[in-house]
């Protein structure tokens, strides 16, 4: 019964601006150049304003002020535009509170940019490259917990933590046995309903289950949201019920060294993007 309701809830959301759709197709294909995200932003003049207004930003720490999509481009990257782009899309809504997660006014996003930030710093400390597509797929891996939240009762989070206690089990394997679905296989209905690439769609799909279907975009999100976690974001009615894989780790060559100092990182960069974001304000 529920995931039919999320299904006809899903139906019901608007799509994605044509120009992030065909943006996320880009940032997500290896042969795409710098001169492809140009096209696709310089056609669509709210994410020009808004890419132009980050690179120029004291976020960027750059002295040197950029006029061009291009300049603006080359700067930020192209995972970057793709991830303020689809986040103009996503804040608002998730910046809401999440009663059916226990969830607070802007645990949730916070949350999600903290994920965002352990994917982008991940490179800095596992040896394995992963596409700009992580970034994405880390921002909007928990988003599916938003469309249950408007589908059940408030009183959903209290059913789903007696069942995994009782049950021991992990709270998503809880979900599934409350509602017939969970959070991750309803955000990979939105991203698909959005069109967005296979890869981001997999890893939203199985962030919580790296192991059975082996990517390394699944692997950079599943350790994403451990890092968000294990640095107190957005814990809510979950908490720390929820199995890490350290073959994920292992596949990105992330040491436990390596996680700890990922941790800290994001920890410091997260507060310089909340005022970026203006999240709480």
């Amino acid at each position: 019964m529920i995931a039919t309701l999320l299904q006809k809830e899903i139906e019901k959301l608007a799509p994605m601006p044509a120009s992030l759709t065909r943006l996320a197709s880009v940032i997500s294909d290896p042969n795409s150049s710098v001169a492809d995200v140009v096209t696709v932003v310089e056609f669509d003049q709210a994410l020009t304003a808004n890419i132009l207004r980050l690179a120029n930003s004291s976020w960027s720490a750059s002295p040197t002020p950029v006029d061009t999509v291009r300049a603006a481009v080359l700067r930020l990257g192209g995972g970057r535009v793709f991830e303020l782009a689809v986040g103009n899309q996503v804040a608002g809504p998730m910046s809401k509170s999440c009663p059916a997660y226990d969830l607070g006014e802007y645990e949730l996003w916070r949350h999600s940019v903290a994920s965002a930030l352990a994917a982008e710093h991940l490179a800095e400390f596992a040896t394995v490259r992963v596409s700009s597509a992580a970034f994405t797929a880390a921002l909007l891996h928990d988003i599916g917990k938003l469309l249950i939240n408007r589908t059940v009762g408030a009183n959903v989070a209290e059913q789903i933590t007696k069942t995994a206690e009782t049950k021991h089990v992990t709270y998503i394997e809880a979900e599934r046995l409350v509602l017939g679905t969970d959070h991750a296989e309803a955000g990979a209905a939105i991203a698909r309903h959005w069109r967005f690439p296979s890869d981001i769609v997999n890893a939203i799909e199985h962030h919580h289950d790296p192991d059975q279907t082996v990517h390394r975009v699944l692997d950079a999100v599943h350790i994403a949201n451990a890092v968000a976690k294990l640095i107190g974001v957005g814990l809510g009615s979950e908490q720390m019920n929820m199995k890490a894989s350290s073959q994920a780790a292992a596949r990105l060559g992330l040491s436990s060294g390596g996680l700890e100092s990922l941790c800290a990182t994001v920890r410091t960069e997260l507060a310089r993007t909340e005022a970026l974001w203006k999240i709480g304000g």
